[in-house]
């Protein structure tokens, strides 16, 4: 019985590698340094999302660690700051608040973080907000205010969140009111087998939810799809938009209809999306889930011949879509080039700057030059 599974589990595997996998268009990347085309500011651990501060000067950005199961453990990461005039990397002090924009259920004894996705907005009162999808020591929405003293930033913990008991959290947007939305991208307990399956189905692991201070979670209705991930709000806070990994597409949800009222479909993975004016800009991986898996996660070991290389080489793309129908205005493409595996686009001062969940480095092209 026990061999035949095994059996059955590595011919499941063999067949996700036929008709998934993309690996003749992987190439090994060493060193940290620019190309013709990207350049590229290192040093950075993962630097999984990014977020335009209020100076429209610096880019706060989400040092990942790493989650269970597509690692063996949770891995601490941290908040830093990359200036685009200099491109220097500063992290981020973090001071203690109030707990006045958490729950009052939810405390911290110490501020190791493994930070995911970010999203920061301007609350009604004025004051900037940061919310950030953690992972350390526990499940949690942490929230800050951004703070500026002299030129530089800092960050105030103001409180968190705790997740529901299954909850897995990837991406957060949030509303003026303080409330947010955050995507679920499956139960916590799923396994990387069962990962594997529902990447080949297609089949509904999540969903989007709807947090107020005042009524906890609650499930936004209609928003169920394969592994939701990166989400974001329009500036009218009128619809929003979702990324669906393993379902390829981009989706946008109407609040008063409470229904999906577009889709744009993609051959790879939509990861994060930013907002730029009347438009949205959806980075992806161009490539499969199994690819990811075998050159960028939980196999990376076994086919990295040289343990220093650390960057996942794997193809990314950039599109930019209307935001009132997701209709393609422009789409960036790039393989075999100094950086890899792109989770985020975030455009800013004419530059499209570029995050990934397996590297050392962010990256920019100018966009008046493409």
């Amino acid at each position: 019985m026990i061999i035949g599974l095994f059996l059955s589990f590595i011919a499941f595997l063999a067949y996700l590698f036929i008709t998934q996998a993309n690996v003749e268009q992987v190439s090994y990347i060493k060193g940290c340094n620019s190309d013709n085309v990207l350049t590229v500011y290192c040093n950075f651990q993962n630097p999984e999302d990014l977020a335009a501060m209020p100076d429209d000067e610096n880019i706060l950005v989400s040092e990942f660690g790493a989650i269970i199961p597509l690692s063996p453990m949770n891995i601490a990461g941290r908040f830093s700051l990359l200036n685009t005039k200099s491109g220097n990397r500063h992290i981020l002090e973090i001071n203690r608040g109030k707990d006045r924009w958490g729950s009052d259920d939810c405390e911290r004894n110490s501020f190791i973080f493994s930070p995911h996705g970010i999203d920061i907005n301007q609350r009604i009162s004025g004051s900037h907000q940061l919310a950030v999808v953690n992972h350390m020591p526990n499940e949690t929405i942490e929230m800050f205010e951004l703070i500026q003293n002299d030129g530089q930033w800092s960050l105030l913990w103001n409180g968190c969140i705790a997740a529901p008991p299954h909850g897995y959290f990837n991406d957060v947007a949030l509303k003026t009111d303080g409330s947010f939305f955050v995507s679920q991208m499956y139960d916590k307990e799923t396994s990387l087998l069962k990962l594997a399956v529902l990447d080949s189905t297609k089949g509904h692991t999540g969903y989007v939810y709807h947090w107020t201070k005042e009524n906890g979670f609650k499930k936004v209705i209609n928003t169920d799809g394969a592994f939701p991930n990166g989400v974001e709000l329009s500036d009218d806070e009128e619809s929003l938009f979702v990324n669906y990994a393993f379902g390829n597409k981009t989706s946008k949800y109407n609040f008063k209809s409470k229904k999906i009222e577009a889709n744009f479909n993609i051959n790879g993975i939509p990861d994060n999306i930013t907002i730029d004016g009347d438009y949205l800009w959806v980075g992806g991986q161009d490539h499969s889930g199994l690819d990811s898996l075998i050159y960028c996660g939980a196999f990376a070991h076994e086919i990295f011949e040289d343990p220093e290389v650390n960057q996942c080489p794997l193809p990314f793309a950039a599109y930019k879509l209307n935001q009132s129908d997701l209709s393609l205005v422009e789409a960036f493409e790039y393989s075999n080039t100094v950086m890899g595996a792109a989770t985020v686009a975030l455009s800013l001062n004419k530059k499209l700057y570029f995050g990934t969940y397996h590297g050392d480095r962010i990256a920019s092209v100018d966009l008046t030059k493409e």
